[in-house]
């Protein structure tokens, strides 16, 4: 096999032509998910936002107060520059002016300016990735190849041309749940919910007031340390603190050039092998019968030694088959000349097809 390998190629002259074209998007969609997964918990705490009572204080005329509480008498009696005239006989008090308290719920708490904050990083956050994920992931690999090849081998003269293409294009989005529907609607489902956080009372209300936002380190009040609805958003304000991820992973690879390498080497091989099969296939166009039972015995003696022991080198093996073939001659020829005759014109396919036998187990095919 090898003397025959060598021949044919000093005789082989083949190109190999490859064109490739590799496209990938992947995408992160851990950020979605994340948004997905917190908006109907920041929707809670909108719907019932923490609140704190105001006392507004104000000091106006008796005729003007709306109502005497009695935080108003306290104030009076430790400012009774107030009090305009006393009855003596009934100890009745006059004041000319008297403390009047408004009470008022304000929503402008730590928690809700938090939640508030979250919301504007939400809004932000979406607009500078969004456009990242439309489109889906996807992955285009085409590959192409053109092997063309002559050989002369004495007076034959072989010549093969062979064209190859691989083509794989798909959505590339595994790791998407799709029960979910489409990135195009989950998108409009993120952009609808924060469009309704910001419609909502406590954000229009802390707006309004230009409530300024918190930054990190969130304190760890009670309602953020106990509340799940807080704790979720907590989650998310961290995760969008520390985000550094490449929402878009793109690789590119555009390749024409004629190969030199081990490719072209394992085409050169295939050809060999479609080169040695022809040569097999006689005038008929049938594979030679005397080749084919010489193989089939080699073959066949070759299976009944590995039985016997599975681990057997195959230069132990030649050395056996070499030493026991030698004396085998001998004792052929000594015994019937007329057999040895017969032999010796056989012994050239003999050797020819035990040698690639051999090679075979040694792996040089």
């Amino acid at each position: 096999m090898d003397d025959k390998r060598d021949i044919f190629t000093k005789g082989l002259e083949s190109s190999l032509h490859i064109k490739t074209n590799y496209d990938s998007k992947v995408l992160d969609y851990t950020w979605l998910e994340m948004f997905e997964e917190t908006i109907p918990y920041i929707d809670n705490i909108l719907r019932n936002p923490k609140k704190f009572i105001v006392n507004e204080e104000e000091v106006v005329p008796v005729e003007k107060s709306k109502k005497v509480t009695v935080e108003s008498i306290i104030y009076l009696t430790q400012h009774t520059n107030l009090i305009q005239d006393i009855d003596l006989k009934t100890n009745d008090v006059k004041p000319a002016k008297v403390l009047n308290i408004n009470k008022e719920e304000s929503l402008d708490v730590y928690e809700n300016r938090f939640v508030y904050t979250l919301i504007k990083n939400m809004s932000n956050f979406y607009d500078m990735h969004k456009e990242n994920l439309l489109g889906g992931a996807y992955l285009k690999d085409i590959k192409n190849a053109t092997y063309e090849a002559s050989a002369k081998i004495g007076n034959d003269n072989t010549t093969i041309s062979v064209s190859f293409s691989s083509k794989n294009i798909s959505s590339n989005d595994e790791n998407l749940d799709k029960s979910k529907g489409s990135i195009e609607d989950r998108l409009r489902g993120i952009k609808n919910a924060l469009d309704g956080f910001r419609n909502s009372e406590m954000y229009v209300t802390l707006e309004r007031m230009h409530t300024p936002e918190v930054r990190s380190p969130i304190k760890k009040t009670n309602a953020i340390r106990k509340n799940p609805n807080f704790q979720k958003a907590n989650d998310l304000w961290n995760y969008l603190q520390s985000y550094d991820k490449d929402d878009v992973r793109r690789e590119t690879s555009n390749n024409d050039y004629m190969d030199q390498g081990e490719i072209k080497t394992k085409f050169d091989d295939a050809f060999l092998i479609q080169y040695l099969a022809l040569n097999d296939i006689n005038s008929e166009g049938t594979i030679d019968s005397e080749k084919k039972m010489i193989n089939m015995a080699i073959s066949k003696v070759i299976e009944d030694i590995l039985d016997i022991d599975d681990k057997l080198l195959a230069s132990k093996m030649k050395a056996v088959f070499k030493k026991e073939f030698e004396e085998t001659q001998v004792k052929t020829q000594e015994r019937n000349k007329k057999i040895a005759e017969i032999f010796n014109r056989k012994l050239g396919n003999l050797n020819s097809y035990f040698s690639d036998s051999i090679n075979i187990l040694r792996g040089d095919q």
